[in-house]
């Protein structure tokens, strides 16, 4: 689906800040229930676009499933990884935090779930694996507030598909450089550095053209051991999963079940 296709759908019932730069901004779609499930949704865009409006239609179609959305946008651009991850990680902080300020439904997160798409799926999984980075590091945490993912189609394998030539670039322009460059910038923000310590799920079509299925299986195989579970879907290609009407989105709604209960 284009950028224009995902906007047709009903607009959001709020909108929040949940930081102080204009990046970090939100759209809510409420369940008609009160409920204690929150998710927090990641578009993708190769860490190039600024369009979180492409995963209206998904946040409106998982509220009426029942669960509270947040549809994140989050700085990109060349060399802007750490911004990203920063503010995935505020997300993460104020977003449950500020729930009376911008919900008719006042019931506390009991599960946040982080569904992410393509790039949005990097980010979902780095964030369930940043008990493995160092301690050093200002992202590593001991209490992982998330707790589950569903990762789309992720890209969770930053120097394969650096060497692939995954979107003309779009890694080394993201991290700021090759893994030969930057070595350790990769060690940090790259999902298959980082073993997961809570439940994953992926989702990944077999007929994904843009990030093969092959990328989602090693992820599964370097970290066995985990609690990561892989579902190829056929006939599926990389961009059903932002549609609510494609014949991906009831795995989608399946596995987000399971993570969530």
């Amino acid at each position: 689906m284009t950028p224009a296709e995902f906007t047709t759908t009903t607009h959001p019932d709020a909108t929040l800040r949940y930081g102080v730069t204009d990046r970090q901004v939100a759209d809510i779609f409420e369940p008609e229930n009160p409920v204690d499930s929150l998710v927090l949704l990641l578009h993708g865009g190769m860490w190039r676009e600024l369009d979180r409006m492409r995963t209206w239609a998904a946040g409106r179609a998982i509220a009426q499933a029942g669960h509270l959305v947040a549809t994140i946008e989050y700085r990109v651009g060349t060399g802007r990884w750490a911004a990203a991850l920063d503010d995935l990680a505020t997300a993460i902080d104020q977003i449950q935090l500020s729930g009376r300020e911008w919900t008719i439904h006042n019931e506390a997160p009991r599960t946040i779930t982080l569904i992410g798409h393509s790039s949005g799926g990097q980010l979902a999984l780095w964030a369930a694996g940043r008990h493995s980075l160092p301690t050093a590091s200002r992202w590593h945490t001991t209490r992982n507030q998330v707790t589950g993912v569903v990762a789309l189609a992720p890209a969770a394998d930053l120097q394969t598909l650096h060497t692939a030539g995954f979107g003309e670039g779009a890694v080394a322009d993201f991290l700021g450089g090759s893994p030969q460059e930057i070595l350790d910038v990769y060690a940090q923000a790259d999902p298959m550095e980082l073993k997961p310590t809570i439940p994953v799920e992926i989702l990944h079509g077999s007929a994904d053209e843009v990030i093969p299925v092959i990328i989602s299986e090693g992820y599964v195989q370097r970290h066995a051991g985990a609690r990561v579970t892989l579902t190829v879907v056929d006939g599926v290609g990389h961009t059903e999963w932002g549609d609510p009407q494609s014949s991906a989105w009831p795995h989608l709604l399946a596995a987000l079940t399971r993570v969530a209960s």
